[in-house]
């Protein structure tokens, strides 16, 4: 079996302090779709420049409704920008959907963070060219912030 060094992790948009325990979301059903908890969100959210979040409840409507749409952003969006899709199970994570404002009766919901700061929300109605344009055109700084 073939086993990655930890040049390739960083390399593939995964920091290494976290990388083993990060997977691709289930529910989502794409590699570009990563699956974050409390313990692997903030790590994630900081090493990217733009990441868009979609947190969900497997068994809503809507959920299911907006899924497909994210799905194709993920697949379709420039090269430069595919790790920066991310996905919460607000019933498996509810502590972590709680402290994001994401609750039940609001999803699914999507927000936009860039290098782990929160930009804005997005709603239940963003068709797949809506949610790519969110991800490519949100500009970012270059480096980490220092506080």
């Amino acid at each position: 079996m073939y086993k990655r060094s930890i040049w390739h992790i960083l390399n593939m948009g995964i920091p290494r302090p976290y990388a083993r325990r990060i997977k691709y979301d289930k529910f989502i059903g794409t590699r570009q779709v990563m699956t974050l908890d409390e313990q692997t969100f903030q790590d994630y959210l900081t090493d990217q420049n733009v990441a868009l979040v979609m947190f969900y409840n497997p068994q809503d409507p809507e959920s299911q409704r907006t899924k497909p749409h994210f799905v194709k952003a993920a697949k379709t969006t420039s090269k430069e920008n595919r790790k920066a899709y991310a996905a919460v199970n607000c019933v498996a994570e509810p502590d972590l959907c709680a402290s994001q404002n994401a609750f039940p009766d609001m999803l699914p919901m999507m927000k936009l963070y860039a290098r782990g700061k929160f930009l804005s929300n997005h709603g239940k109605s963003l068709d797949y060219r809506e949610i790519r344009e969110l991800v490519e055109e949100t500009p970012f700084f270059l480096s980490k912030f220092r506080e």
